[in-house]
């Protein structure tokens, strides 16, 4: 994820709200809320990049570990019964 991305922007924007909101009235300093703004918006892309890492992710093979088998070619007799064997009633 970009860190300069809509999602990372919006959520940063979203969590720090309160102090954006102060900074527009004059309650809170106009440096302080921009401070807050960006520690946020480096949390939220750490927080975020992790989040899809782990969860949207392709599972890696274990080391070492060996390739599936391949499948068998369809036996052309499989799927005709077998005349010596008796039918379940």
């Amino acid at each position: 994820m970009k860190p300069i991305s809509g999602t990372v922007l919006v959520v940063a924007a979203l969590l720090t709200s309160p102090a954006l909101a102060g900074a527009a009235t004059g309650a809170v300093p106009l440096d302080v809320a921009l401070g807050r703004y960006l520690l946020v918006t480096g949390l939220c892309w750490v927080l975020l990049t992790m989040a899809a890492e782990w969860l949207w992710s392709e599972p890696q093979p274990a080391v070492g570990a060996e390739p599936p088998p391949a499948a068998a070619p369809p036996d052309a007799t499989a799927t005709e019964p077998d005349p010596e064997r008796p039918r379940p009633r």
